[in-house]
Order: C-alpha cells, then structure tokens, then sequence
C-alpha cells in the first residue's frame, strides 16, 4: 500500500509540537468551553489526576494529539498497489502529453 500526502502535513506537525512544547510559555487567551455529563467529567479529571496534570494541561495535550491525527488522516491518500500504479500511469500519460504539445509548439519569439 502506498500513501502519500495531498499537501505538507509538516507544517501542521512543527506547529503542534512547537504550540505542546512551548504551551507553559505562552500567554494563554482563548478558551474552549465544553458540556459533558457529570460522569465524563469525573473521568476527565481522574484520568488527569492520575497522569500528574491539571484538567485544562491533560485536555489541551490530548485535544492536540488528536487534531494533529486528524489532520494526517484528512491529509493521506492511502492506495493499493493496483491503485497506485493507475495514478502513476495516469500522471505520466498526462505529462507526456503536455510535454509533446510544448515540444511541438513555437516559442513567443518564434512567432
């Protein structure tokens, strides 16, 4: 199976990590509130007591991990190997194409 990125996911990576590891430092001005029930809270906060960190440090650090899932995933083209070799057949047929018509054509000083 091949995959490969519709566009640089790398960005997105350096910016998540660099916004976990530098979270401590920054100003911190936005907020997002949620509603749950009283037991997903109780959850919450035992699963963070028990890693050592305040609710908001714990819920920031997962809501992130899974943004950054979420954007490679939304991100990757995932293929067969049936598949794959079509769309490299299918991109090469095309390139040959616009290379023969450029190849064939004038250039602007040629007239």
């Amino acid at each position: 199976m091949h995959c490969f990125p519709c566009y640089d996911v790398r960005q997105y990576t350096v910016q998540i990590g660099e916004a976990m590891a530098t979270a401590a430092l920054d100003r911190k001005t936005s907020r997002i509130d949620l509603r749950m029930t009283d037991e997903q809270k109780r959850q919450i906060e035992t699963a963070a007591s028990l890693a050592g960190a305040s609710i908001s440090q714990w819920s920031l650090s997962h809501l992130l991990e899974s943004a950054q899932q979420t954007i490679t995933d939304q991100a990757t083209v995932r293929l067969s190997e049936e598949s794959f070799d079509e769309f490299a057949r299918a991109l090469d047929q095309q390139a040959n194409l616009v290379f023969t018509e450029f190849a064939q054509g004038k250039t602007r000083w040629e007239g």
